[in-house]
């Protein structure tokens, strides 16, 4: 008389085995994951009209999806601390938005280098420019990727991807104060960008100072944030801002003066000194060397 019960068993372990086999084949023979270097763009000029797009629309979402678009390397450096790169892209959307207005985006405009060979490009905004540096990423991908090369964003000069970690910080404080008193937040800006070593920096950095500042007409220490863009006076969205503030009533008259006297380049050095500048007999040269 046979055992069912050792039938049983032996049926079990054929499933068992069964299972195994099939998981085991499963795994070998299942389809890699996709490298994420694929999901880089492949035209440059695509890669930066997706990137500056993104940016435009000022939303967190729209801000992840164009970290994607930054070097590989870039963004396995700051994987830990991703929120630095973001508040970049922030700050490059609220600087063009307060000078340009919120749907700057489709006025960018991609200039490629003389140079074919070269992977730095120039993207414009109105009177802005923005120096960006592109990477390949085929080989950065495991294993090698062969095929037309993907590209990422390695570097912007003008907003380094390093430099989000104290901006983080003010951002969130400004934040706050903006939420309790709008006015409060404004003036604390004021202060602080006609206090913040005066014309000490490169012209981009005055610009990202003051622009910003200047751009209020009821703004505290306007008057000096005025005089303080005397350095970069000859940058071409410098005369722009000039102009609208010596031409907007919504300025009080004594400051459309002091605009207009920034813009003429005639204002003596008791006065320049006296509202903290130092950096007054040559202009700063607004073009990176």
């Amino acid at each position: 008389m046979s055992d069912s019960s050792s039938g049983g068993v032996k049926v079990m372990g054929l499933i068992i085995v069964a299972v195994i086999v099939i998981g085991v084949g499963f795994w070998l023979f299942q389809t890699p994951p996709a490298s994420p270097i694929l999901k880089y763009p492949t035209s440059r000029t695509a890669l930066l009209r997706r990137y500056m797009n993104l940016v435009a629309q000022g939303r967190t979402l729209t801000v992840q999806e164009a970290y994607k678009l930054i070097s590989w390397p870039v963004r396995q450096q700051h994987k830990n601390h991703p929120g630095r790169v973001w508040q970049t892209m922030e700050n490059m959307n609220r600087y063009l938005t307060g000078l340009f207005g919120d749907n700057w985006g489709p006025e960018a405009k991609i200039i490629p280098p003389s140079d074919t060979a070269s992977n730095k490009y120039v993207v414009t905004v109105r009177t802005e420019k923005f120096h960006f540096t592109l990477a390949p990423q085929n080989k950065l991908a495991s294993p090698t990727l062969g095929g037309t090369e993907h590209w990422g964003i390695a570097a912007i000069r003008e907003f380094p991807f390093t430099g989000g970690g104290q901006e983080q910080h003010v951002a969130a404080v400004t934040s706050v104060l903006g939420a309790v008193n709008p006015g409060a937040a404004a003036n604390v800006g004021g202060i602080a960008a006609a206090y913040s070593e005066a014309d000490n920096g490169t012209a981009w950095q005055i610009k990202e100072r003051l622009l910003p500042t200047v751009e209020d007409p009821h703004a505290a220490a306007l008057k000096q944030c005025i005089y303080q863009l005397w350095p970069v006076r000859k940058d071409p969205t410098v005369i722009w801002m000039l102009k609208k503030i010596s031409h907007d009533t919504a300025y009080a008259p004594n400051i459309q003066n002091d605009a207009k006297a920034v813009l003429s380049g005639r204002v003596s050095n008791a006065i320049l000194i006296g509202n903290q500048v130092t950096h007054i007999h040559t202009p700063l040269p607004t073009e990176p060397p």
